[in-house]
């Protein structure tokens, strides 16, 4: 939409005497997931992962005060979230969310499709205590110290494998859940996990 007929609809809002409520962050960030990423089939060498818009609050980790704890964060759930989203209602007052891995929401795509290494996940759900749910785990290395990981898992219902979260960690911490050897390296490098090389 060009600058002169954005001020244009804007000086007709204001003539009509209407308020337009801004939108919140959250629901700018699902707008432009529903643009870039929602239904998105990403591949890389070892399978393909897609992107569904019930998985969006748990990839920038919203979360909101507990009723029967008050003080007490718990991750949103998405049957109530993402309606509101889908509606474009949504209003984050109450709500928190992770604003690094708001900010990474769009490159999810290039860390599904070419990541430097994917482990099977140690840290599955049914250990209990510090679990993530997901088959594998996905790593890119940025830097000497720093690592963004997806997760990613089999829905049952729906047949396909699909993106569960994605945060930034540290080496010692992917080491702790990412099983050796790895199941992919990126070709021409080495795993900084399990120091495995990538096949010819």
């Amino acid at each position: 939409m060009s600058t002169d007929l954005k001020e244009q609809l804007a000086a007709a809002v204001t003539d009509l005497g209407l308020v337009v409520k801004p939108i919140c962050e959250v629901q700018r960030l699902y707008n432009e997931h529903k643009k870039y990423l929602s239904g998105k089939v990403l591949k890389n060498p070892l399978e393909e992962v897609h992107l569904l818009d019930e998985n969006f609050p748990y990839w920038i980790k919203l979360e909101n005060d507990d009723p029967s704890r008050p003080g007490t964060w718990i991750g949103s759930k998405a049957s109530i979230v993402v309606p509101k989203l889908e509606a474009g209602e949504f209003d984050d007052k109450g709500f928190t969310f992770d604003e690094s891995r708001a900010k990474a929401l769009l490159n999810l795509p290039t860390l599904i499709r070419n990541p430097n290494c994917i482990h099977v996940n140690l840290r599955h759900a049914d250990r209990g205590q510090g679990g993530i749910q997901g088959r594998h785990v996905y790593v890119e290395y940025y830097g000497g110290k720093k690592r963004k990981v997806a997760f990613t898992t089999h829905n049952e219902v729906l047949n396909v494998n699909v993106l569960v979260t994605s945060f930034w960690t540290y080496p010692k911490w992917v080491s702790d859940c990412a099983q050796s050897p790895a199941v992919y390296v990126r070709p021409g490098s080495v795993c900084t996990c399990c120091k495995q090389k990538s096949h010819p």
